[in-house]
């Protein structure tokens, strides 16, 4: 059932494309503040080069990893501007006067080394502070990957197994539901997620200033999609594309909201 549930995964490519451009550096806004001057602001993105297929097991041993999953390359920059779209929206609530500048930066040795690229003496730390310095950026709000449990939200709890992190769709083909209101009942579902940290750092130091973690999911039941059988099937390839945008979105806009806080 695995690799018959995973073949179905080749969509990303085509549909993610629809999504939108891949974001460039764009100029700094003009301010009309006198003083004091507002903190410019720098955005990067390092969770969109993938997405991940968790999928419970339906038996494991004590020493097991709960899960399998299988990762999927997104070479496109369309899943880092859906989050750079959304950092920047909350951005500009939170800091009207303040100049915005996007990078979009495909570097794999970003991507590969975020969890610790601030505290890396040399190397890209030092690359990525040069061109912020030469931005005239004060600030970089920065957008990584979490690691954390898999908690998807019941009307009376939570349930999912060992950990995920980024942004990808954990399959439990052995939930057993029932619908309340028809008494319907069913197994499985599928849920999109995105896992992730939004800190602020101060360009001159490259030393955060504040790190907000973000988890949001949804649970799509294949009883709610005509013709769905698995779990997987649950939503339709476009309904996937449509969710994995969803929470990615609300969770770069919770997370820098509450970076951003005063």
């Amino acid at each position: 059932m695995l690799s018959m549930l995973l073949r179905k995964v080749a969509w990303p490519a085509a549909l993610l494309l629809a999504f939108g451009t891949s974001a460039s550096a764009q100029p700094a806004a003009a301010t009309t503040t006198a003083s004091p001057i507002p903190p410019s602001f720098a955005l990067l993105s390092l969770v969109g080069d993938e997405f991940s297929v968790v999928m419970r097991r339906e038996e494991i041993g004590s020493n097991i990893d709960p899960n399998t999953r299988r990762v999927y390359p997104v070479a496109a920059a369309v899943l880092d501007d859906i989050a750079l779209d959304a950092a920047e929206k909350m951005l500009k609530q939170l800091r009207p006067v303040s100049p915005v500048v996007r990078f979009s930066i495909r570097d794999p040795r970003l991507f590969d080394l975020q969890g610790k690229l601030l505290e890396d003496d040399g190397g890209l730390r030092d690359a990525l502070a040069k061109l912020l310095r030469e931005q005239q950026a004060t600030r970089l709000v920065l957008v990584t990957k979490w690691r954390d449990n898999a908690q998807f939200k019941l009307i009376d709890g939570t349930t999912g197994t060992g950990k995920i992190s980024g942004l990808g769709f954990y399959v439990d083909t052995t939930y057993v539901y029932r619908n309340r209101e028809t008494g319907n009942q069913g197994e499985g579902f599928l849920g999109p997620f995105a896992y992730l940290t939004v800190t602020v750092v101060d360009t001159a130091t490259m030393k955060p200033i504040r790190a907000t973690q973000a988890r949001e999911s949804e649970m799509n039941l294949p009883t709610d999609t005509k013709g769905a059988v698995h779990a997987w099937d649950a939503l339709t390839p476009q309904g996937k594309v449509d969710a994995l945008e969803r929470v990615l979105r609300r969770a770069v806009e919770s997370a820098t909201t509450a970076a951003l806080a005063e």
